[in-house]
């Protein structure tokens, strides 16, 4: 299937206290990483059993805290530009993850709604 969900990401207010709260909560196993993302911010990946399915970065603002969904496609390029194309403001521009694993970029749609994209190399 085409275009569908593939990846969580929470930019965290607190990243250690997101680690250690959702790790109790669902029993998550958590793998801080030796990559840095972000502008350096170490990185946890989350692994709910079955491999690893969303993350979480500290994020640059300290009041805030979000979840981002993002959608696989098979081109990044084409659909950020065709997000913006209808009325998406690029928030993140298309970044190389590095490492072979792809990139991403994120945008906020027309109703305000924030989405990320993930395409692989």
């Amino acid at each position: 299937m085409k275009n569908t969900f593939g990846w969580m990401q929470m930019g965290a207010s607190d990243s250690k206290k997101a680690k250690e709260f959702y790790g109790h909560l669902f029993h998550w196993t958590m793998t801080e990483q030796q990559k840095k993302v972000d502008g350096g911010m170490p990185y946890i990946e989350i692994d709910a059993g079955e491999g690893p399915c969303a993350g979480i970065a500290q994020g640059e603002n300290k009041d805030i805290s979000q979840w981002i969904p993002f959608v696989n496609v098979s081109d990044i390029h084409e659909y950020t530009a065709k997000a913006e194309k209808l009325g998406a403001k690029i928030i993140v521009p298309i970044t190389d993850l590095g490492g072979n694993e792809g990139f991403y970029s994120v945008f906020i749609d027309p109703t305000g709604a924030v989405l990320g994209l993930y395409a692989p190399r």
